[in-house]
């Protein structure tokens, strides 16, 4: 004789298939409610990369108490299959030591490509402080790294003690702000004497 097989679910399989349910349905109800907008009206955007500049630690042990420098920050990459306008860009905070003078954004086709580092203001290795200052709002293309990037002018005013660590961008895709940070770490120390 065979043995009978119900094909009700047993109470603790229904109680399993609940819980299922519900955790499926709060990630995904967490994934299609929008971000709440920062002070600015912005949302926490994912658009952006910055490539293996995100993966690098730079470093320069070069600075001088009294100089000023140019310092770059990544150059954005849009990881998204829509066109973002970059609005605004600048490192979330500069270590003690340094003091912000301003931003500047230049062009790829001004510097013959995307530079990385740091460079002495009015130095022979400056090839930014002479360059024409592009509009701080440019559209980047899907999948594509952006053609213009923005740079730091600071002043070192003492021993640095800490590093960059995080550059936030805001943009906009369609009629939505967003603002995301990337990765962007520089290790930025006085000479030794």
């Amino acid at each position: 004789m065979g043995t009978l097989v119900s094909s009700t679910p047993s109470r603790r399989g229904r109680l399993i298939a609940g819980i299922a349910f519900l955790i499926v349905a709060t990630a995904l109800a967490a994934w299609l409610v929008p971000q709440r907008p920062d002070d600015t009206g912005a949302r926490k955007g994912h658009a952006l990369g910055a490539g293996l500049l995100e993966q690098a630690d730079l470093e320069y042990d070069q600075l001088r108490i009294g100089k000023e420098y140019w310092l770059n920050l990544p150059q954005a990459t849009n990881a998204s299959g829509e066109p973002v306008t970059i609005t605004k860009a600048q490192f979330v905070n500069l270590p003690k030591g340094l003091e912000l003078i301003g931003y500047k954004v230049v062009s790829v086709y001004d510097t013959g490509g995307y530079g990385i580092g740091v460079r002495l203001v009015k130095s022979p290795s400056d090839d930014i402080t002479g360059l024409p200052e592009r509009s701080s709002t440019f559209t980047v293309k899907a999948h594509k790294p952006a053609n213009s990037f923005h740079m730091v002018r600071f002043r070192v005013t003492g021993p640095v003690t800490g590093d960059t660590s995080q550059c936030r961008f805001w943009y906009r895709q369609g009629s939505v702000k967003y603002r995301q940070d990337l990765r962007c770490v520089n290790q930025l120390r006085l000479a030794k004497k």
